[in-house]
């Protein structure tokens, strides 16, 4: 390597470059995870109770088994994806492959009846089901947490950084909209023509189910072969190269240090309230559309689609808005929109029904601008530390999954019987769900980002020369960065160098 082609960052790491095949590569490394997770938190309880007709219980209970085995399975594979791995082919890349072939295998079976078992006892079709989900969950984990974990490996400049976690959620939100569109589709195309929802449309779900697969598998081989992970020799050699420049490599935290930050914490609280703004809505909106506005079932995909259209929009205004206010004041942007979108959800008049699309507007830009800057913060909060950045990923996701089944299955359980000719219960529920849980979740994510600034301050304010402490484990990581002969150096790191 040379000094001259090369990307600095912060601490005098360095990294190769990416080249813009490497870029388009990794940016689509994760579609099979996306369009699986649209399908999962906006259908899978539809799917059940509707169409396999099982008990609300039950569908709330394989959600929850579901979301735990995920949970469980993530801070694992961070901690394994720093020790366990093909070192040749990129220990990270080895866990994506992993997960990928966990994934394919497992969501064909999850949407498309019990084989072989249709006329067997429930929970026969319980353990089914759920050793599926089980299977799928981990590989989701495997996936997620592997191409996460790429980006301090791929590159240290905070503006690329932010370029492919931006990229990465814009395409989420594209996969959103070709499942909402493939769904509409099918629906019209193989679906029963009774109404509502019901067993007639099954093979509609099993053909999205393999649809999803085939097109995720074709982006998963274009990411193993663009995208190169180095070494552990290598981001050592090129680590080296860089302190050599600009100053030794600051001490990685340990797993146990993370353990001891008050801001770790508190990101993770804050990444824990926007995953439930951004996927309980996923979950509730189809029943609020056919039960509590009693639309026909194929607004579960029409105005999904709206959301998620407007989540696109929201993911492109993220990073010029977050230029010019900062990423905690855009998350309270963000955080705004969906509490509108709450009162507006909450007051929709039945009769009409078309005002609706300007509450999934908000709440689809509101909850991408949330979820584009937590993954943000919680990659400033990585920082140099990119020794145990899965780790960090990990313990986030395992708060994320772990309460979102919790609440799946708590709404389940205590959702009421289905409307009778007098009294509609059911609808009312589903009109309070769509209101009070992802409002009141942004809210307390608000709170929690403002308590890591008021931290973060503290933290400063307590530091009176930069300089002399870069490295520490409260190092914040400037986002000013300059270029010199083509590379990037942070400000900090050019003051250790002496003004380079």
């Amino acid at each position: 390597s040379s000094g001259i082609n090369a990307e600095y960052g912060y601490a005098g790491i360095t990294r190769v470059p990416m080249s813009p095949f490497a870029q388009f590569g990794y940016s689509v490394g994760h579609i099979l995870n996306d369009l699986c997770s649209a399908c999962w938190f906006t259908y899978l309880i539809i799917y059940l109770t509707e169409v396999r007709q099982k008990s609300k219980d039950v569908a709330g209970l394989l959600m929850l088994v579901g979301q735990v085995a995920d949970g469980l399975a993530t801070p694992l594979v961070g901690i394994a994806i720093t020790k366990i791995g093909l070192q040749k082919y990129g220990k990270r890349k080895t866990w994506h492959l992993l997960g990928t072939v966990c994934v394919a295998v497992a969501f064909s079976f999850i949407f498309h009846k019990c084989m072989h078992c249709e006329d067997k006892s429930e929970t026969i079709q319980e353990i089914y089901y759920g050793a599926f989900i089980v299977m799928f969950q981990f590989g989701w984990a495997s996936t997620q947490i592997s191409h996460l974990s790429l980006i301090p490996v791929l590159t240290v400049c905070k503006k690329k950084i932010v370029f492919l976690n931006s990229i990465r959620s814009g395409l989420t939100f594209f996969c959103g909209i070709a499942v909402y569109v493939l769904m509409w589709y099918l629906l019209h195309a193989y679906g029963s023509n009774m109404e509502p929802l019901g067993p007639g449309d099954d093979r509609a779900f099993e053909y999205l189910s393999l649809i999803v697969i085939g097109v995720g598998l074709s982006f998963s081989l274009l990411f193993h072969l663009l995208v190169r992970e180095a070494s552990d020799e290598e981001l050592r050699s090129q680590e080296a190269e860089g302190a050599n420049l600009l100053g030794e490599k600051p001490a990685q935290r340990t797993i146990r240090g993370w353990f001891q930050n008050k801001k770790f914490y508190l990101n993770g609280v804050m990444y824990m309230f926007t995953r439930i703004a951004v996927n309980v809505p996923q979950v509730y909106l189809p029943f609020y559309l056919t039960s509590s506005l009693s639309l026909k079932k194929e607004s579960i995909a029409y105005y999904p689609l709206m959301m998620l259209i407007c989540s696109v929009i929201g993911s492109f205004i993220t990073r010029p808005l977050s230029k010019y206010a900062g990423k905690m004041m855009t998350y309270v942007c963000g955080v705004a929109l969906v509490v509108g979108s709450s009162f507006w959800f909450q007051f929709q008049e039945k009769a009409n029904p078309c005002p609706t699309y300007g509450a999934t507007a908000l709440i689809g830009a509101g909850s991408s601008i949330m979820l584009i800057m937590s993954l943000s913060m919680t990659a400033d909060l990585i920082g140099i530390h990119t020794d145990t950045g899965a780790f960090v990923y990990g313990s986030m996701s395992l708060l994320d999954k772990i309460s979102n089944g919790i609440a799946v299955a708590l709404i389940q359980h205590f959702q009421p019987d289905h409307c009778t000719p007098v009294d509609c219960p059911t609808a009312q529920y589903y009109r309070y769900i769509m209101s009070a849980l992802p409002g009141g979740a942004a809210l307390l994510g608000a709170l929690s980002t403002l308590a890591l600034a008021f931290i973060r301050w503290k933290s400063r304010s307590q530091q009176p020369d930069p300089v002399h402490i870069q490295g520490s484990p409260d190092e914040e990581i400037d986002d000013n960065s300059v270029v010199v002969s083509n590379e990037y150096i942070s400000e900090s790191g050019r003051r250790s160098a002496g003004g380079v």
